[in-house]
């Protein structure tokens, strides 16, 4: 039984644990309401910068733009949402493919697309590799100039190297090259390869490095890519599968082959 003049100090103590905890749990929930604004503007301002660097893409690949001219692009929406590109970025001096999958390859280019008269410098390829497979590596050559004059089918050197490295030395620094690297029997993961002259590491001039911020309400993202200027649509030393036979087999009766 409670003593007289005990109830209103009792009272006041569970009136502030009542509003303790009614501020606890309002603080709880405002926080967990600014984290997903806060998830949704980082989410938002990524997708910013993508359009970014896909209308970089396009405006170098579809409109055969400068990188220099991408460099400068930037746009904004009504919903606050920008991207802008972002430079002064180093060329890489390293290429890694995480996992290149048997009989399947990859390419690269040592020539500058807007700069074709300039030779790529390069006296040397160093590629290593995991995996315990093979790889075979083909490359093509031709004098830097105006144009790309691709070389005939018979000037194309092909050689084999076994895990975890190989060195392809030799190369005549005054000319151009595509380099096609193919994973044989078994996957190759952690493929990098190095370009040297005179043992000094060079960058990849057939790179392109696009970059884009993008922002939305209290969020920024930012994207760096990179990637061959040219868009690699088959290789350069893949097969040619063809028939000497009418294409529409089965029409007018059984095909006839010259």
């Amino acid at each position: 039984m409670l003593a007289k003049g005990n109830i209103l100090p009792l009272a006041l103590i569970m009136t502030f644990t009542i509003l303790l905890a009614g501020i606890g749990i309002g603080t709880v929930v405002l926080e967990g309401s600014q984290r997903a604004r806060d998830t949704d503007d980082s989410v938002s301002a990524y997708y910013m910068a993508d359009s970014g660097i896909e209308r970089e893409l396009f405006e170098i690949r579809k409109r055969n733009q400068t990188a220099a001219f991408a460099a400068g692009l930037a746009s904004s929406y009504p919903n606050a949402g920008a991207w802008a590109s972002t430079s002064a970025l180093e060329q890489a001096d390293q290429k890694v493919f995480s996992l290149i999958a048997a009989e399947d390859f990859r390419v690269i280019d040592l020539f500058d697309p807007d700069s074709l008269g300039a030779a790529p410098d390069v006296d040397e390829i160093d590629i290593s590799w995991s995996g315990g497979g093979d790889l075979e590596v083909g490359y093509a050559q031709w004098a830097s100039g105006a144009t790309v004059i691709w070389p005939s089918e018979d000037s194309y050197v092909i050689q084999h190297g076994f895990s975890p490295s190989m060195v392809i030395p030799g190369l005549d620094p005054t000319k151009a090259y595509r380099i096609r690297i193919k994973a044989q029997d078994v996957d190759a993961s952690n493929v990098t390869v190095t370009v040297r002259k005179g043992g000094v590491v060079k960058p990849f001039p057939g790179d392109l490095v696009l970059s884009a911020e993008g922002t939305y309400g209290k969020a920024t993202q930012n994207i760096v890519v990179t990637l061959p200027k040219s868009d690699v649509l088959s290789g350069l030393y893949s097969f040619v599968v063809f028939s000497e036979c009418q294409l529409l087999k089965g029409v007018g009766g059984m095909p006839v082959c010259p």
